[in-house]
């Protein structure tokens, strides 16, 4: 069965592998790319700095590192956003180690807490206001914009990956964001109309429930969420709706 890869050509290898050791066709389909920002911190401190993804931390590490850090707190928005950071040698104060979300970090017991804190918030560019809301009423939030997501050029290999796909009845495409899903929807109907209602008939997995709301609401009709928020997760969807 053919699965379709929406991720960035440079982030989709681990799920490709996982995808292709269970016995499935990968199909790789980019829509976005990632380009860093050189964006700089306004103040030298913070009391708070939190991470909104893997790749806040990835293109934000330089950022990070010219911060004062002898009375900060790092939050990471989840476990892969969590890991990467300990790599890098920063230590997480917290995250939510199940699922990965805006709305699990706000949940949790120690940013609940934050009053009068100054907070800096590493993120993409254009990115949701769900932390600056929860967080602003009792302090004050600032982001960092290190990195944007970019629409794919549509390129031959687009076009091969398109036509492997419609051409077997059965399939399943990954998704890992509305915006993803989005840019796919705009790029499957430049370069064929007739095949944006096609690939609404095959079984879509996501990452989040915020995702399926989405995907249904522009005519998904089979969604399948992930149980965690990482490629085993999307995995595990994968096996299931298939």
């Amino acid at each position: 069965m053919n699965v379709l890869l929406t991720r960035p050509l440079n982030q989709v290898k681990p799920l490709q592998a996982l995808v292709c050791a269970q016995g499935y066709q990968a199909l790789l389909f980019p829509t976005l790319r990632i380009e860093a920002l050189k964006s700089v911190p306004l103040k030298e401190r913070y009391d708070v700095v939190i991470f909104i993804s893997a790749n806040a931390v990835k293109y934000g590490l330089e950022a990070l590192s010219s911060l004062d850090h002898r009375h900060d707190q790092i939050f990471a928005v989840g476990a892969a956003t969590a890991k990467k950071l300990n790599a890098s040698g920063f230590e997480v104060d917290a995250f939510p180690p199940e699922k990965a979300s805006s709305e699990s970090l706000l949940a949790m017991s120690k940013v609940k807490a934050l009053s009068d804190k100054e907070i800096l918030i590493f993120r993409g560019k254009g990115g949701r206001e769900t932390l600056r809301e929860g967080l602003g009423k009792n302090n004050v939030v600032e982001y960092i914009e290190v990195y944007e997501r970019i629409e794919c050029a549509i390129e031959a290999f687009h076009q091969t990956s398109l036509a492997d796909f419609l051409a077997d009845d059965r399939g399943i495409i990954t998704v890992t964001s509305v915006e993803n899903l989005s840019t796919l929807i705009t790029m499957v109907n430049k370069m064929n109309a007739n095949a944006l209602e096609a690939i609404k008939q095959y079984p879509l997995v996501v990452l989040s429930e915020r995702i399926k709301t989405y995907a249904q609401s522009v005519g998904f009709n089979r969604v399948g969420v992930a149980p965690q928020t990482n490629d085993e997760g999307l995995m595990q969807a994968i096996k299931s709706i298939s």
